[in-house]
């Protein structure tokens, strides 16, 4: 069921626990699918982001549980970062940016499609990572979705990665350790519509792997212009929107 009961805000938002909300004994949520290396998984320069999707499964990633009262299917994920490595991020943690966030976008299965879900009060669930550059060492679990960057550079280009590209969300605890309020989407026609989910712990890659994503191009036209800073600034609500942090949650039955 949900956590919250105030009414959606424009998202981001800035994140504070001074202002928010601990529950404990919250129903887990789970992930099932998104890094199991089943079909196929596709990297997309769109002109304005790089987008995660796959295809040829037998089911699409879902998630469950936690603040959702319905199964959420995966739909796409897709990224957000700056010009430098101090800022990129849309929300904003006790005040810090991050260089990077990344969205992973589910539907209400009720709705069958993110077409028919995308304009309903529980329409959408987005999973927001915290991503920081930090020193010269790779995340390898990260490293299979770089690979793919470098082959996106023109608008419009897509390439092939390999099936298990977000191993790299289960290197923490995702049953619990996030933020969750009812927002919108960040980007048009930014309808309200979304239960965000944005975990405390920032998953960290090196440098170079941040760097990468600014080397995308935003014109096919012009290699000089790139894509950065595609992010929306931070919103300020008029009501304050009930934020709950999810400190710990019950018994865990499976995880893949």
């Amino acid at each position: 069921m949900p956590l919250t009961t105030t009414a959606p805000v424009q998202s981001p938002i800035s994140l504070c626990q001074r202002s928010t909300a601990f529950k404990d004994g919250v129903q887990p949520l789970e992930f099932f699918g998104h890094w199991d290396g089943r079909g196929k998984a596709k990297i997309v320069n769109n002109g304005a982001s790089a987008m995660i999707t796959f295809s040829d499964r037998t089911f699409q990633p879902f998630i469950v549980g936690g603040p959702l009262g319905n199964k959420y299917i995966f739909e796409q994920l897709h990224f957000h970062w700056g010009v430098e490595d101090d800022s990129g991020c849309e929300h904003i943690l006790e005040g810090n940016t991050y260089s990077m966030e990344a969205h992973a976008v589910h539907y209400n299965a009720k709705y069958g499609s993110f077409k028919e879900a995308v304009d309903k009060p529980d329409g959408l669930a987005v999973i927001g990572f915290f991503m920081q550059a930090y020193g010269d060492t790779d995340c390898c679990q990260f490293d299979k979705i770089v690979n793919g960057i470098h082959d996106i550079k023109v608008p419009n280009s897509e390439a092939q990665i390999d099936a298990d590209c977000l191993a790299w969300m289960g290197l923490q605890d995702l049953s619990r350790h996030y933020y969750t309020y009812q927002g919108s989407l960040t980007t048009p026609p930014y309808y309200e519509t979304v239960t965000w989910i944005v975990y405390k712990t920032p998953v960290y890659v090196s440098r170079a792997q941040c760097a990468a994503f600014r080397e995308l191009q935003s014109c096919p036209k012009d290699s000089n212009k790139k894509i950065v800073n595609n992010f929306r600034e931070v919103q300020v609500p008029k009501v304050s929107p009930e934020v709950v942090f999810v400190r710990n949650s019950g018994r865990l039955r499976s995880k893949l």
